[in-house]
């Protein structure tokens, strides 16, 4: 318990340290403000203290400015703590050093030449140097009143900057808790845009997590997001901002940084994680445990910053299912595509986009299942041999497959338990949905089939047709390979993803039957070593 004391304390000061620029610049606007007025209440103190010094005004007026003067020492004390104590201390160290001065000045000279004096006048002689003695003891008695002040402001601005602290850190990891990340993201993105520079956002998620915390419990779990919080901390520069965003993913704002450095840093991390993961500590209780990131760049890729946060987290989702122990960038495919298209197609192409964007938002699995089926389908096509036109189609009828599901009911889609029969007739009707919508496109012969038949089966088994063998187009035979081995790979409300080598183990025992026997060859020897062992940084 101790031990994680100090980890959270030293993970204070360095977040002190590391990212004390986005703390503060946070109150950097209160902070120009109340220097402002330090600076004007200062000016007006020293210029009554020099007033009063001249000795040019009368003594009534001397008086009334004294009142303010020693009421300025307070305020400034009070407002600006010790910064403001240190005035007041010379201003009225100063006076009060004058003060007891004069009075012995006055003491000599009424012991020299006042010694005729009698009555009234004698009395009010001998007060004199009192009186000034008595100013010269009040001055001591607002300076001490002004260290009082002034500590006092102290110990309550410590306070507010803990409970400050407090507001924007994450207890448990000692990162920038969520909250921080939203209004500094926003401040970022502000000032990216104002200095015409770019903001990367990057989210890491910790790969098989609740697996882990499960199995270990709690206080494991914890002491596992500290310290992979510590090594994102120092691997960040100092001007990165390192957030736990929610659960096991963490985010990381980078200004002014390119792919290549944000691919650096995320490199530097994972060696450091692994090595953290070959400690006696955790070693014997891996339970897959991995990091896996996706990113994205504003303005480059992102217009603001609810698009920087979608395309960062579906880039982290793809890496996620890409096997996971990986990072992706954030890619917009029909930005891919668009160029494929002659004018009046691309008018229907923002058209279907839009279609798929309202699929994604009823089921978040479609659209990056889409664009992960496309890269499946292109590297099963190359090698097939495909040429580049067949490839640009087979691409196309990749991300549009199930477009048609847009008609498909959200209770449906995301059903956590098994489908009724009625429900599997439902939705086993997407692809015709898909080929109604696309009607625009019909006159593209092979991009029709090739939606229509992706989920016919190699023995006639499948739908909506119960075509078999080769009177499958290629094509579809293609994306049916490439949309069940994502969709065995992929976590889905109902079940958790299979591992790789699991996926590649059930094609090859469905070769023949639902799947084509040389279409799965094919993909398969685009794999020339188990997945798990492919290097964690893959590259779109």
């Amino acid at each position: 318990m101790n031990r994680r004391v100090d980890n959270t304390n030293s993970f204070k000061n360095k977040l002190q340290g590391v990212n004390k620029i986005g703390l503060l610049s946070r109150l950097g606007m209160c902070g120009k403000k109340s220097s402002k007025f330090f600076y004007i209440m200062s000016s007006i103190h020293i210029v009554i203290v020099i007033i009063q010094a001249s000795g040019k005004l009368p003594v009534e007026f001397r008086a009334v400015t004294g009142i303010f003067e020693i009421g300025l020492s307070i305020t400034l004390s009070y407002h600006f703590g010790y910064m403001g104590m240190f005035q007041s201390l010379i201003t009225n160290g100063l006076a009060s050093i004058r003060l007891y001065a004069i009075s012995n000045q006055i003491r000599a000279v009424l012991a020299s030449e006042a010694g005729h004096l009698t009555g009234n006048l004698r009395i009010i002689a001998n007060s004199a140097p009192g009186l000034l003695v008595n100013l010269s003891a009040a001055r001591i008695a607002v300076m001490i009143v002004s260290i009082m002040v002034a500590y006092s402001y102290e110990q309550e601005r410590k306070y507010i900057n803990k409970l400050e602290w407090l507001a924007c850190v994450d207890g448990v990891t000692g990162a920038y808790n969520h909250r921080y990340f939203q209004t500094k993201l926003e401040e970022e993105i502000n000032n990216a845009r104002y200095r015409s520079s770019s903001l990367a956002m990057v989210m890491i998620d910790v790969d098989n997590f609740k697996k882990y915390n499960d199995t270990h419990g709690h206080i494991a779990g914890d002491r596992l997001l500290l310290k992979t919080a510590e090594i994102f901390m120092e691997e960040a520069r100092e001007q990165d901002i390192v957030c736990r965003y929610g659960g096991d993913e963490f985010a990381i704002l980078m200004p002014d940084i390119d792919s290549k450095g944000i691919l650096s840093m995320i490199e530097r991390i994972r060696k450091k994680f692994i090595g953290f993961l070959d400690t006696e500590e955790i070693c014997l209780h891996k339970c897959g445990i991995s990091i896996s990131a996706g990113y994205s760049i504003y303005p480059k890729l992102a217009r603001d910053k609810d698009d920087l946060i979608m395309q960062a987290d579906s880039a982290l989702y793809q890496a996620k299912n890409m096997g996971r122990n990986n990072v992706r960038i954030y890619r917009d495919v029909f930005e891919d595509i668009k160029t494929f298209f002659n004018s009046d197609e691309r008018q229907l192409l923002g058209g279907l986009r839009a279609l798929l964007g309202t699929v994604s938002a009823k089921d978040k699995y479609t659209l990056g299942h889409s664009e992960r089926v496309m890269d499946y389908a292109v590297r099963i096509g190359k090698a097939m041999g495909l040429g580049s036109e067949r490839l640009r189609l087979l691409k196309i009828a990749a991300l549009l497959h199930d477009i048609g599901k847009v008609e498909i009911s959200e209770t449906i889609l995301n059903k956590t338990e098994p489908l009724t029969s009625s429900e599997i007739k439902i939705l086993r009707r997407h692809p015709m949905y898909s080929v109604d919508i696309l009607e625009p496109l019909s006159s593209i012969e092979m991009l029709i089939d090739s939606i229509k038949y992706h989920h016919e089966r190699f023995d006639g088994k499948g739908y909506p047709t119960g075509r078999k063998g080769k009177e499958i187009p290629l094509e579809a035979r293609i994306l049916c390979v490439a949309d069940a081995f994502d969709a065995m790979l992929s976590d889905r409300p109902y079940r958790k993803g299979m591992k790789m080598n699991d996926v590649l183990s059930e094609l090859r025992s469905n070769s023949g039957t639902q799947f084509d026997p040389e279409t799965v060859k094919a993909f398969l020897n685009t794999f020339d070593t188990d997945f798990d062992s492919v290097s964690c940084v893959e590259l779109n």
